[in-house]
């Protein structure tokens, strides 16, 4: 065997172990997008993200279900509700209507039980509006709250 075809041979293995990896990542779980840095509003236990028009999170697979707290601080047009549209691994949830600006509402939802190898699911927050100044904000995103019991 030649060198060059034992280099090639290496570096198609390489190339295998580097996708499998990536593939489902450990450290995928600790990814977002969409999210601004997290805030707190003084008291204990109401920290939150802004989110911009879209959004992505990761939760473990062998979660149940997920309480989701939002919260619109800025009406829709003309005092219509915000909807927030989620997602997870792209197939949709349920839409989320936000009809009072500045009030928090928690919405527990059922994970999809659909069969997965990877650790962690993508979950997707589309927002109906954003308001735009010096920042795009959409909603804000409070702690989330995972059921994992088997």
């Amino acid at each position: 065997m030649t060198r060059t075809r034992l280099v090639a041979y290496a570096g198609c293995a390489l190339l295998v172990l580097g996708g499998a990896y990536l593939r489902d990542p450990p450290w995928v779980g600790q990814i977002t997008s969409g999210l601004r840095a997290w805030e707190d509003e003084g008291r204990p236990g109401t920290r939150f993200r802004w989110t911009i028009g879209r959004a992505s999170f990761f939760v473990p697979s062998d979660a149940k279900a997920m309480t989701l707290p939002l919260r619109a601080v800025f009406p829709g047009p003309n005092g219509s509700p915000v909807t927030v549209s989620v997602s997870v691994d792209d197939r949709w949830l349920i839409d989320i209507e936000l009809n009072q600006p500045d009030q928090w509402v928690r919405t527990s939802l059922p994970l999809p039980r659909k069969a997965t190898s990877r650790r962690f699911r993508r979950v997707d927050l589309h927002v109906s509006r954003t308001a735009v100044g010096p920042f795009i904000l959409g909603v804000q995103a409070g702690e989330i709250e995972l059921d994992q019991t088997h």
